[in-house]
């Protein structure tokens, strides 16, 4: 049974609108052919405000009769879907790592009283999907993580892995020839530093910081393009040239000429 509303009734009359003036300026109704003013039961701020009217001679037909249980099919459907992302994520944790599984969880969680409004405000209860009526997710501490453990063993293998990379290897080796100032302005010293931050991550238990720097892939295409970037300027040639090369100019006298005057 689909709640009934002058927003789904075939009486209603779209293209007759009468807008009010003075006290109740703002407002409108749109035609009825059924109420004896011609027009619907009340005046309205806005078309969803259709909803909440309705009088005894509500019609409705056979097409929104299907588009309301396609409606409750979905809304049950989304509905059991973020209840399904939430059991997950409190188990496995978020695929993302902006900000802790605590704060995600609580998003669900209000993405799931939201859809829970809807529905109310939608069907009438004896339509509710059945997950309507699951328990509501508590509210989670916004630093909670889940799957710590996993975490930081992840994370030391990581760490591992990038310690071992032959380009890290040959990064760090080329920063060792490099004076201070010239090591804090490379892109090579900020690349190790990266493999430093996840060091000290999981020296401090920092869940959300080891979950953050050890799946970034594009690490290693980051350490293996600055390698070539800077073998690259070494093997360029120098634009000076050599003095013990260079040409004589004609008429210009050499050391041994000036020895001999």
């Amino acid at each position: 049974m689909k709640k009934q509303s002058c927003r789904n009734c075939h009486n209603i009359d779209l293209n007759k609108k009468e807008e009010t003036e003075g006290r109740l300026s703002g407002r409108y109704r749109y035609g009825c052919t059924v109420q004896r003013s011609g027009f619907i039961c009340g005046f309205i701020i806005s078309d969803e405000k259709l909803e909440a009217l309705v009088c005894p001679n509500w019609k409705g037909g056979k097409m929104e009769e299907a588009d309301y249980e396609r409606l409750a099919d979905e809304f049950g459907k989304r509905l059991q879907t973020l209840y399904d992302r939430w059991n997950m994520w409190k188990i496995r944790g978020c695929p993302e790592a902006d900000v802790p599984d605590g704060e995600y969880l609580n998003r669900l969680r209000s993405g799931i009283e939201a859809m829970m409004r809807q529905i109310e405000n939608t069907f009438v209860e004896a339509d509710y999907p059945e997950c309507y009526y699951a328990p509501l997710p508590p509210v989670m501490d916004v630093d909670y993580m889940a799957n710590c453990q996993q975490i930081k063993e992840s994370a030391i293998r990581a760490l591992e892995e990038y310690r071992n990379n032959k380009d890290y290897l040959w990064l760090a080796d080329h920063i060792r020839h490099l004076d201070n100032e010239d090591k804090e302005n490379s892109e090579a010293y900020r690349l190790l530093c990266h493999v430093q931050s996840l060091e000290e991550a999981i020296c401090e238990d920092a869940y959300l910081h080891m979950k953050r720097v050890s799946f970034q892939e594009s690490l290693y295409d980051d350490m293996a393009n600055c390698k070539k970037r800077i073998l690259k300027r070494k093997r360029r040639p120098s634009n000076k040239k050599s003095k013990k090369n260079s040409p004589q100019i004609v008429g210009q006298l050499r050391i041994g000429d000036l020895k001999a005057s």
